[in-house]
């Protein structure tokens, strides 16, 4: 956890973090949670990413869950349609 006052400039790796201060970092981690007064910029990969009111996040955040990725790629594509209408 990284309190209302604490400032981390640097690269993290946990399971969760909690950021009520600032964090300059790219941040690898299972949940982020940006409380209110939190600011966060950098890349993110996670699996939870929550972001309170009032909490600020710059950067971009990537879904550490390859197995969706796969599976989006990998998924069937689906043709547009005419709908047919009747005469009135």
């Amino acid at each position: 956890m990284i309190g209302k006052t604490g400032v981390i400039i640097g690269d993290i790796f946990a399971q969760k973090v909690i950021v009520s201060g600032k964090v300059v970092s790219n941040v690898e981690a299972e949940i982020v949670e940006i409380m209110p007064g939190g600011r966060l910029e950098g890349m993110i990969t996670v699996d939870e990413l929550v972001v309170e009111r009032k909490g600020i996040f710059l950067g971009q955040s990537r879904n550490a869950q390859k197995d969706d990725i796969k599976l989006l790629s990998g998924a069937a594509k689906i043709e547009p349609t005419k709908l047919k209408t009747k005469d009135l």
